[in-house]
């Protein structure tokens, strides 16, 4: 869903020691949000026959509680996601939005031209190659003016998603950073901390036992409920083939 290439990658714990990229995480303000995927919030959800505004779902653990996570992930699991991108956002995500631009303001990050030079990409020149979207251009022309002037936050959103993936390129290239820079240097993954004495021996055959997050939700839900279902009124993303 987030990569459109097909390979099949296995965790190894202990393997990349001594990679040179092998160190803490750099750019945490960058990548807390580059994650805020508010696109892909539905609007309601249809709770014990009646629908449910997100707004009242917030904070609302008693919702998972009373219907139960097995019922709450088949629901999720065969809801079609909204689309990530501008002028997709839930109407009451939207102050979290407000706050974000401020944030990327607040620690002077980069321009969205710069990032994209940072991770390889072309710079671009005109707001076409931001985005195919009439209405997107527009937006940021009318905001920014010169394409040199987007910020991060809102240019990282207002690239058009790739096929085959539920991400623009920018936030796909971000993310697999993000994936040898902080995932994989996880002090748990160490050789001097992945043994017995961390995990235990039944733990470690538990784990490398455990190939899909399939297995991770039979183990941990209870005999089959009913499901809910989702409503949205918002872009869906893009099925893949």
């Amino acid at each position: 869903h987030i990569t459109p290439y097909a390979f099949q990658f296995r965790l190894q714990p202990g393997a990349f020691e001594k990679s040179i990229w092998y160190r803490q995480n750099w750019m945490a303000v960058e990548f807390n949000l580059l994650y805020r995927w508010h696109g892909l919030v539905p609007d309601s959800y249809r709770l014990g026959g009646k629908d449910v505004p997100l707004v009242e779902t917030l904070f609302e653990n008693h919702l998972l509680v009373d219907h139960g996570l097995g019922a709450v992930l088949e629901a999720a699991s065969a809801q079609t996601a909204g689309r990530i991108g501008l002028f997709n956002t839930p109407v009451s995500l939207l102050d979290v939005e407000v706050a974000s631009v401020k944030q990327g303001r607040l620690a002077q990050l980069a321009s969205y031209n710069d990032y994209r030079a940072l991770c390889q990409f072309p710079r671009v020149t005109s707001f076409d190659q931001i985005s195919g979207d009439p209405q997107v251009q527009a937006g940021l022309k009318n905001v920014y003016g010169h394409v040199d002037r987007i910020e991060f936050y809102p240019g990282l959103f207002a690239e058009d998603v790739r096929e085959q993936s539920a991400l623009p390129a920018l936030i796909g290239r971000l993310v697999g950073v993000d994936a040898f820079s902080q995932a994989l240097t996880n002090p748990l993954l160490s050789a001097h901390l992945y043994h017995d004495r961390t995990f235990t021996k039944a733990g470690r055959e538990i784990i490398e036992s455990t190939t899909s997050l399939f297995q991770i939700v039979e183990r941990n839900v209870p005999p089959r409920s009913q499901p809910f279902t989702i409503t949205m009124d918002r872009a869906k993303a893009p099925r893949a083939d």
